[in-house]
């Protein structure tokens, strides 16, 4: 039910591309279906209500595993996945058709896409949080989803707007979870915005959830939910871990963005996108 699940499911063909650039699997395979479901966005976007400003309302869909349908849609609106998903395939297919050449007609379409996206939706006052669907109170998530703007999204990052930058950092900072899910989600949210305590976040959270086998629980070891078997999100950890080391996202090159100064360290042959394999070592 959720709209930015589309985006989600081709985003690991774009991802195979940016980290192993080839024309041939952009053409044949990545560029293709990601053409696809930026159509299909595009078509939907047509079919929304209008907003404000030149806006549209991005509805119906369903906030990842929270609230679900709600009478007349009301917290079926705007949701900040969907937004971030969509801009995030939006400019991926812009970037596919016009290194490939082709589809220009196509790309004005996305660009006019791109700008009838509304903002993600917050709380009210002076120091706003982000919030999973427009009118909605913070909650405590299963899914972070305030925060899959910065990641899985990959649309906000370090060289966002400073005001920008600072809205999710702090609706990171002071959002509630229920220890299902998100573990990772948070871990490079927290890394990619460079915030104090990264490396020890991760720490706390991984050593809660590891088993003598090496393999991670959901949930905390102890918790009375989700503390059976092995969840393929706890596979993502080690995405948690490089990316301490070694960012890449948006095709900018960050050595050690969140690694504590006062811990050496070393890495080796690390892929970032463009196809770069890095090393880096850091001392005193």
């Amino acid at each position: 039910f959720t709209l930015g699940v589309a985006g989600f499911t081709v985003q690991p063909l774009w991802w195979h591309y940016k980290y192993a650039p080839s024309r041939h699997f952009l053409q044949q395979t990545a560029y293709p279906a990601v053409r696809d479901v930026a159509l299909f966005y595009a078509d939907f976007m047509d079919g929304c209500e209008p907003g404000t400003g030149g806006k549209v309302v991005l509805a119906p869909s369903v906030s990842p595993e929270h609230w679900g349908w709600t009478p007349n849609f009301q917290r079926n609106k705007n949701c900040a996945f969907d937004l971030a998903m969509v801009r995030y395939t939006l400019e991926a297919a812009i970037e596919g058709a016009t290194t490939l050449g082709r589809d220009a007609k196509l790309v004005a379409r996305w660009r006019h896409a791109l700008k009838r996206l509304p903002a993600y939706p917050t709380t009210r006052g002076e120091k706003p949080i982000v919030v999973d669907v427009l009118g909605a109170p913070p909650i405590t998530y299963n899914i972070a989803v305030p925060a899959t703007p910065v990641f899985p999204g990959d649309v906000v990052t370090w060289r966002s707007p400073a005001n920008q930058k600072a809205l999710f950092a702090r609706t990171i900072e002071g959002l509630r979870w229920n220890g299902n899910n998100s573990m990772v989600i948070l871990a490079v949210a927290r890394a990619r915005l460079s915030l104090p305590g990264s490396l020890a976040w991760l720490h706390t959270e991984v050593k809660a959830r590891l088993r003598p086998n090496a393999t991670l629980t959901l949930n905390r070891l102890g918790a009375r939910f989700n503390a059976f078997g092995h969840y393929t999100e706890q596979f993502g950890v080690t995405i948690a871990i490089s990316e301490l080391l070694l960012q890449s996202v948006g095709d900018v090159l960050r050595i050690f963005p969140a690694w504590p100064r006062d811990k050496d360290a070393r890495f080796e042959g690390l892929r970032a996108q463009g196809g770069f394999l890095v090393s880096a070592q850091l001392n005193n």
